[in-house]
């Protein structure tokens, strides 16, 4: 348990669950009252005893978990979000800035409170009672950022949507513009979407698309070229550096907004 695998960890939930089942068919099988009530208490007890095993708040969060991630990783955006840095920085020691969330959490599975592969990093927002909370992601197919299957990146996109005012990305406002994750050719992350709430959150960064926009009319193909000829910087420098553009084959973990980003220049024919 503590050590499984992302791939392995439904697996063991529908096993432990299973075997829950199974235990309280058995109860109500039992014809003797006194029985009955005696059995109820003993799995009362073995639930409680489960949570204390697998505690994860007081020593096994503050001494053993939290230093461990701090120590040997150095994650740089939140997992979920791809919108704030979460980076480790040294203050007499080691301090981290990401919160531990339980992507099965731990009040519904608390044998998995410890499992290293169920504790993603994120941002206090995405692990926030708020955002989050206590929402069954396994009840919700939801598929964690951390499986090996895990391809968000390939199958949303931000999606570019303006107002019926605006011509030829001719914009006054960020008003007038709208963004929204699109899922292609499935629906495996709508509630991924839902339960982090990706897209009222990003509606809240339109300036980082509208500011992309100006710079499009601003720095054309033809005022990209007269660049390159009066410094001598090549062309693709002289874009990436005014557009801040991010190569799409980069790991976007590395930089809060990337995906946005990306997504974003391609749609405005930048990238």
């Amino acid at each position: 348990i503590i050590f499984a695998k992302a791939e392995n960890l439904v697996y063991l939930i529908n096993k432990i669950e299973l075997r829950i089942i199974e235990q309280s068919i058995l109860i109500k099988k039992i014809k003797n009252p006194k029985a009955k009530i005696k059995k109820e208490i003993l799995i009362y007890e073995a639930k409680d005893r489960i949570k204390e095993i697998f505690k994860y708040e007081g020593n096994n969060q503050s001494k053993k978990i939290t230093p461990f991630f701090t120590e040997n990783f150095n994650f740089r955006t939140c997992f979920y979000c791809n919108k704030d840095f979460i980076t480790n920085f040294d203050a007499d020691k080691k301090v981290s800035t990401f919160q531990l969330d339980h992507f099965f959490d731990k009040a519904t599975y608390p044998y998995l409170a410890l499992s290293f592969y169920n504790l993603i990093p994120s941002c206090p927002t995405c692990n926030s009672s708020k955002v989050k909370g206590i929402a069954n992601t396994f009840e919700n197919n939801c598929i964690a950022p951390n499986l090996q299957n895990f391809d968000f990146h390939q199958k949303v996109k931000f999606k570019l949507f303006l107002d019926d005012s605006c011509k030829n990305l001719h914009i006054k406002s960020k008003d007038d513009i709208d963004i929204n994750l699109k899922e292609n050719y499935s629906d495996m992350y709508e509630k991924y979407i839902e339960i982090f709430k990706l897209n009222p959150r990003y509606k809240a960064h339109k300036d980082i698309v509208f500011e992309m926009i100006q710079k499009t009319e601003l720095y054309p193909e033809s005022r990209l070229k007269e660049l390159e000829n009066l410094t001598g910087i090549p062309f693709q420098q002289i874009k990436k550096d005014i557009f801040n553009l991010i190569d799409e084959n980069e790991d976007l973990s590395k930089q809060p907004f990337s995906k946005l980003i990306v997504d974003m220049s391609k749609e405005l024919g930048i990238l």
